[in-house]
């Protein structure tokens, strides 16, 4: 029995082992198959991520530019609020809120060498066309009082530093004198208003179209000169009025300015400035021709917040006979002073100011002074601002436009 069994085992085996060799073969081809087909979609996957990473390569070398470029570019700005409330001896009495400032900087940087600087203003809120007193916000007919705004362009130029110590501008350029006409923004100064020596005498903002170099020389001394459009004043002798602001500017006769800057000493900074005009009204017929002004500025930092700031301007006008009413009434001469005593500590700072004004306004000498707080909010650069304003003219005539009162203000600059 055991026989017959064995002998159909083996009778059996032969096929058996065939058929599953032939599955074992059939299975190693469609794994094979299985492997090739993972193999080809490997590759394309490889391909793809490979792509995909030139892609991402791409962009982020698009992405690398772009910020590059971004760092390039500057923005920033300033602005400023006031409120005034004073009252004349004489009893009238002005209460006024001003959106005195918006102020857009927009700069870029072509390389280290060379850049572009540009500034751009809305004053008093609202401007309008007044040649026609028509309010642009409804279209409505107004007074030209009622619209004081104006839209400027104070600053458009490019500088190009020749060497490590002396560099070029061309453009609209703020004129280098003073101290305020280049440094003007609400938290760099004390006061809500700028001073009246400044605002009348320099007169700050004063920018012009022109050309400029400054030279940085290693003892502290810092040279700079420029050529420029000149002031179109009137025969009143009124230097503020006479700013063209590079709108379609009279440069029949140009100003030549030069300023010498000393900060070679710890908490110094003095300079003096001189602006020469052969023809301050840019008229041959009038009296009036030649302009100079010229002054002296120096802040001190004594260490510990407190610092004193002074500043003394005076111009000149020279005539053809130096006959009429200009001259013999002594408008021919303007001088102003200012001095000022501040003290900070932290986010508060405390000041007293004066302002001595002589030719300006008609040759009415008179003397502002005010005296208030600052407030800085940590970590921001904005300031809150309130002050007593006094406002005292020398002539008895003139006793009741005496003026006292108060200002509060706010500003900002990022």
């Amino acid at each position: 029995m055991k026989k017959l069994v064995l002998a159909g085992l083996l009778a059996i085996t032969p096929v058996t082992f065939a058929e599953t060799l032939e599955h074992v073969e059939e299975e190693v081809h469609l794994a094979m198959e299985t492997i090739q087909q993972l193999k080809a979609e490997l590759n394309e996957l490889k391909a793809a991520v490979k792509m995909q990473g030139e892609v991402q390569e791409a962009s982020m070398g698009k992405i690398a530019k772009a910020a590059k470029k971004f760092e390039k570019i500057h923005i920033g700005g300033y602005g400023e609020l006031h409120y005034n409330d004073h009252e004349t001896d004489g009893g009238s009495k002005s209460k006024k809120a001003d959106a005195h400032r918006f102020v857009l900087f927009f700069g870029y940087d072509y390389n280290e060498k060379v850049r572009f600087r540009s500034e751009f203003e809305l004053e008093h809120g609202l401007t309008c066309d007044k040649n026609t007193d028509t309010d642009t916000a409804d279209g409505s007919t107004t007074d030209p009082q009622t619209c004081p705004g104006e839209v400027e362009l104070e600053q458009m130029y490019v500088e190009i530093d020749l060497t490590d110590q002396t560099s070029t501008k061309a453009g609209v350029i703020l004129v280098p004198v003073g101290i305020m006409n280049e440094n003007h923004e609400p938290p760099t100064f004390y006061g809500v208003e700028r001073n009246d020596v400044e605002k009348y005498l320099i007169p700050a903002t004063w920018w012009a179209a022109g050309v400029s170099i400054t030279h940085k020389m290693s003892n502290g001394i810092t040279l700079e000169a420029m050529v420029s459009e000149g002031l179109k004043g009137t025969t009143a002798g009124y230097i503020r009025g006479g700013r063209q602001k590079s709108a379609d500017a009279t440069a029949s006769d140009l100003a030549y300015t030069a300023r010498l800057t000393y900060t070679g000493m710890p908490g110094l900074k003095a300079s003096l400035f001189y602006n020469h005009q052969s023809d301050f009204t840019q008229d041959s017929s009038d009296n009036i021709e030649e302009m100079d002004l010229y002054g002296a500025t120096a802040i001190y930092n004594f260490g510990d917040g407190f610092e004193v700031r002074a500043l003394h301007v005076q111009a000149d006008f020279s005539g053809k006979d130096e006959s009429g009413a200009f001259f013999t009434n002594g408008f021919d001469e303007h001088q102003g002073t200012f001095f000022e005593v501040s003290k900070r500590t932290g986010n508060l700072g405390i000041y007293a100011n004066q302002s001595i004004v002589s030719g300006e306004k008609v040759s009415r000498q008179y003397t502002v002074q005010t005296a208030g707080f600052s407030f800085w909010p940590q970590g921001t650069n904005t300031v809150f601002k309130i002050n007593y304003y006094d406002k005292d003219y020398s002539s008895e005539s003139l006793n009741s436009s005496d003026t006292d009162g108060f200002d509060i203000g706010m500003g900002y600059e990022f």
